[in-house]
């Protein structure tokens, strides 16, 4: 007996050959099956009978049936089967359908108002494709978390991942008219000092919130009243009177349209974030990623 059962080529050849005739339980057809003569099929059966070390088959010149052996192997092969063409539908779905499953992590505020609704919409283009979106403003690691895409809003800190800029964000001091009806007049950034602040704790240049205006430059210290980690939360008390906060275009351009904010010193202006797409190198090698990708970036998620 043959003690190595490495499936080889040849080994794989011998086992198609043994599932075409357990399935038909006669050599000629089976033969047909697997595109060759029926002696070539006999004798690969054969060969696969000496690496097993026991018969699959009971042959009489009348009738032809499985061995115990030879039906456990084939239950093993048909698994085996099973998994071989499902790995092949991964790989190349029918009709070049995109599959998958793709981790994507998205800035908490930011990503609910702008990205939420292009996931929505990508994933109905593509119903095959599932997402497990994560909405947190926190850093990420993408290798350890297994995250297959990141947006982030500002400075990038990691060089090691691909980049693609897809738009920009616009930051602007704003207040509910409630508030301003009963609040000291503001007509240059530095009357701030006068008034109740909201900020944003994860705002890199923290409470210092500097205007620019063509070569003026105002920098301004803020003693906030409230400050939170959370963009709508800062947007909810902002709309509530509490005083005055900073907020992203994305979230703050409807509010002021109807009239609930209004943008304070538009003459003046705050610092603009880019907008970009996270990934690891090679990554976008996933038919599914790359789609993604693109389609975002088309959409101009940022502006």
């Amino acid at each position: 007996m043959n003690q190595s059962f490495d499936l080889t080529p040849a080994r794989l050849r011998e086992l198609r050959a043994f599932a075409a005739a357990a399935r038909r339980l006669n050599f000629s057809r089976a033969a047909l099956d697997a595109g060759c003569t029926p002696s070539v099929l006999s004798r690969r059966i054969a060969t696969l009978e000496d690496a097993v070390g026991a018969r699959l088959f009971l042959r009489t010149t009348r009738r032809m049936a499985l061995t115990a052996r030879g039906e456990q192997l084939l239950a093993r092969w048909q698994r085996m089967e099973t998994l071989m063409t499902e790995l092949a539908h991964d790989l190349h779905p029918p009709g070049g359908e995109l599959s998958g499953r793709l981790c994507v992590h998205l800035p908490a505020g930011y990503g609910r108002h702008r990205m939420a609704p292009l996931l929505a919409a990508f994933m109905h283009e593509h119903p095959g494709v599932r997402i497990e979106a994560m909405y947190d403003d926190a850093y990420v690691d993408m290798v350890a978390d297994k995250v297959d895409l990141a947006v982030r809003v500002g400075q990038l800190a990691d060089a090691q991942l691909v980049a693609r800029k897809v738009g920009r964000m616009r930051v602007f001091s704003c207040a509910s008219p409630d508030y301003l009806a009963s609040a000291p007049p503001l007509r240059d950034p530095t009357d701030l000092k006068a008034h109740r602040c909201i900020t944003f704790s994860g705002y890199r240049r923290g409470t210092l919130w500097s205007f620019t205006r063509k070569r003026q430059r105002r920098a301004v210290r803020i003693d906030p009243v409230l400050s939170s980690n959370d963009v709508q939360a800062i947007r909810d008390a902002v709309l509530a009177g509490v005083g005055i906060g900073l907020q992203g275009d994305y979230m703050a351009d409807p509010l002021a349209a109807e009239g609930r904010l209004v943008e304070l010193f538009p003459d003046w202006q705050l610092p603009v974030f880019d907008v970009h797409l996270l990934w690891l190198p090679g990554a976008d090698r996933d038919p599914a990623l790359r789609r993604l990708i693109d389609f975002l970036a088309k959409a101009q998620v940022g502006e």
